[in-house]
């Protein structure tokens, strides 16, 4: 394919590098929206000068650009003439031409609960797509998440990960709504994720979004830091018979999945099975750190097309495992050692979507049953009902509204063996009552929207609490759209902050902690700009800048001293602000038809800060949990005789609180496709570095003895028939 410019593409090239004597005439402008938004940035705390220059350029800078052009394609025609010059073109172009035509644009549905383009987005969105997972050599949920810019990811144990979105990472990380297929899947005892009964079949997966920042406005309490939705194939989309499997020592010891998917009247099924097992972990000097882990998973999905206007789903899943952990620091009792934690579980869930004359409706219920026994300590049982409905009315060509109810209804049980772990009462139900409303307004076709909406909840720990947003995206350009964000986000409390009683040591000091019943919502204001830009068919870059105004954060308050033997009596309450702000971004690049680039880079500073009344004993802790610098840099090559050759380079930064260094990873994947229904590629993890610790000892999960991340080599194979 021949890479002279087309006229279009110089076209396309005259409207973004704009003449100078037009950026003159608008210097006024420029100044005028500069100074206005020097005043917004001046007000928020802490935030240093080039971080509020660079806000101020940016978006300043893309507001000045829709004078020229405006009159640069002032007398280009309507709408209507570049659809025909773009037809035209595309009508020249041979079949091999058009296959190479690529606009990097992907759909996705989480920011708004309906289908949208990447373009038309005002949020920080990522899409990770079955490919870039594929060919990444990813195994796991929580692996394919490093590829996603401000999402930290860090592997403690063998079976445990610490992943945030935009700082405040931890073993715990309470701030991050995760969703498979729309069913939230934290768990309310600490509000945070499991991760390691969080799967699917890998192969079925149809891509993942993950939003950067507030998204409570439309999904409610915990999505404070992101959100993160595993969205799976359609039963449609997986016909046939698939065997997978997965060797490898370092990491995996042996994956293995089937899936078979068949026709029925009126719709598609599939069901599948997978096993896993993955070795320990070693610490520093060498030793195993027994913390392996085996699971078994088995599945169902159906897709009918009722009518021409319904569609129903119903998909299930239910899994048995148990994992490995010599972690836990016990008060009174010897240290456990070989610690076996026995897990299982299922859930069901239905979706109904009926298409309208205008707009859709959909309603959603699942049911989620989990269990944790872990032998000797405490055993804990939860069952979650949850009921969703939205309705989306577009009512004109320039307004459209969605709005939705819900309810959640919890029931736990828990049983503790020993006073390392206990909840106060043992048996508990929750229930969670919500509606939001979000309207959608057209300031100007092709040029300007503006997105303003609410979630209104009621919960049993705080009562009712508001989450609103309000964004505006401008698309000056076909290639070009600029958007800003304000919005205002809870994380409500877990039972571990209202009812628990911990009795661990933290080094060499008792710590004896009780949660509070008087214990509020964490609150979150978030500020946000962002940039996306795409100059042609093979290049697509995307910006974000935010800054997170915290408040009510949760610390640990210390009540009594004991000097014999050394023992902390604290109390959680809501004495901590914070500031979190950075800078995210990823570029795209389709340097040839058979070789991609895709480069992220984040940076992130928290800063912290307890009120003067407060004697939080784990501030600093914290503060450094997460890395500043964060730097992902993908090569995706097609080579002749069926070959892929794929590489991943990794680079994160110090976690100080953490005493873990910066680390370099490269992984390498060489693919082989001998025939359309056979695959096998053999890959290496962790090339550069026998092994290396990615988090420490700290707050975030009282680690005992760290894992280390060991170079792996591994061996896979997909075969379809």
């Amino acid at each position: 394919m021949k890479y002279a410019l087309s006229l279009p593409q110089r076209q396309s090239m005259r409207r973004i590098f704009l003449p100078v004597p037009i950026y003159l005439k608008s210097l006024k402008f420029f100044i005028a929206v500069g100074q206005t938004l020097m005043k917004i940035f001046s007000r928020l705390k802490q935030v240093p000068k080039w971080f509020q220059l660079t806000g101020v350029l940016s978006l300043g800078l893309l507001l000045t650009m829709s004078q020229p052009i405006d009159a640069l394609e002032k007398d280009k025609g309507n709408l209507l003439d570049k659809k025909r010059a773009l037809f035209n073109r595309l009508k020249k172009l041979s079949l091999k031409e058009l296959g190479e035509v690529r606009f990097y644009n992907p759909e996705a549905t989480s920011a708004a609960r309906k289908t949208q383009r990447l373009l038309d987005t005002p949020s920080a969105l990522f899409v990770l797509s079955q490919e870039d997972i594929h060919r990444a050599g990813i195994s796991s949920i929580p692996e394919a998440l490093r590829l996603i810019p401000g999402v930290q990811v860090a592997r403690v144990y063998a079976n445990r990960w610490a992943i945030s979105a935009r700082g405040l990472n931890g073993l715990m990380s309470s701030k991050l709504l995760v969703m498979i297929d729309g069913r939230t899947v934290y768990t309310p005892y600490t509000a945070s994720v499991f991760w390691e009964v969080q799967d699917v079949l890998i192969e079925d997966i149809d891509r993942i979004e993950v939003i950067r920042g507030p998204g409570a406005s439309l999904w409610g309490a915990n999505a404070v830091n992101g959100i993160i939705n595993i969205i799976t194939k359609t039963a449609e989309q997986t016909q046939g018979n698939l065997v997978t499997t997965h060797l490898g020592v370092g990491e995996e010891q042996a994956v293995l999945g089937v899936r078979h998917g068949g026709a029925m009247k009126k719709g598609h099924y599939r069901v599948y099975g997978k096993f896993y097992e993955h070795d320990s972990f070693v610490d520093a000097v060498g030793q195993q750190t027994d913390d392996n882990w085996q699971m078994k998973r088995f599945g169902f999905r159906t897709d009918w097309h009722l009518t021409k206007r319904d569609n129903l789903s119903l998909q299930g899943d239910v899994y048995d495992g148990f994992e490995k952990q010599t972690n836990f620091f016990a008060l009174d009792v010897p240290r456990i050692a070989n610690h076996h934690i026995y897990l299982k579980g299922f859930n069901l869930l239905t979706r109904w979507k009926r298409k309208l004359t205008q707009g859709d409706m959909i309603f959603q219920s699942y049911y989620d049953f989990a269990e944790r026994d872990n032998t000797g300590l405490f055993k804990e049982k939860r069952g979650t009902y949850d009921l969703d409905f939205q309705h989306r009315w577009p009512s004109s060509d320039r307004f459209e509204y969605i709005w939705g109810l819900g309810f959640r209804y919890i029931h736990e049980q828990f049983q503790n063996y020993t006073p390392i772990v206990d909840l106060d009462p043992h048996k508990r139900q929750d229930r969670l009552f919500s509606a939001f409303v979000q309207a959608e307004f057209l300031l100007q076709p092709q040029r300007w929207k503006m997105i303003v909406g609410s979630k209104f909840e009621h919960n049993d720990y705080t009562g009712f609490e508001y989450q609103p947003t309000a964004r505006l995206l401008w698309t000056p350009h076909e290639r070009h759209s600029a958007w800003m964000a304000i919005s205002r986000a809870v994380r409500t409390p877990s039972r571990y902050d209202a009812t628990n009683k911990t009795n661990v040591l933290q080094g060499q000091i008792r710590v004896k902690n009780s949660g509070n019943p008087d214990f509020r919502s964490e609150v979150l204001r978030a500020y946000e700009l962002g940039y996306r830009f795409t100059p042609s068919d093979q290049f697509f870059l995307d910006t974000a800048l935010f800054y997170n105004d915290y408040e009510k954060l949760r610390t640990f308050e210390l009540k009594e001293f004991q000097p014999y033997p050394p023992t902390l009596i604290t109390k959680l309450e809501n004495q901590m602000t914070g500031e979190v702000y950075g800078l995210e971004m990823a570029a795209h690049w389709q340097a040839t038809k058979d070789w991609r680039w895709v480069a992220t880079y984040s940076y992130t500073d928290v800063q912290l800060h307890i009120l003067p009344s407060s004697q939080n004993i784990f501030k600093e802790i914290e503060e450094g949990d997460t890395p500043h610098h964060q730097a992902v840099l993908r090569s995706l090559l097609s080579l002749p005789h069926h070959l892929t050759f794929d590489t991943v380079l990794y680079y994160v930064d110090n976690v100080p609180s953490q005493n873990t260094p910066h680390y370099t990873r490269f992984d390498v994947r060489l693919g082989w496709q001998p025939s359309p229904n056979l695959e096998l590629s053999l890959g290496a993890r962790n090339l550069f570095d026998n092994q290396h610790p990615e988090f420490g000892v700290g707050l975030s999960g009282n680690v005992d003895i760290p894992g280390e991340v060991r170079r792996a080599f591994y061996l896979h194979m997909d075969y379809r028939f």
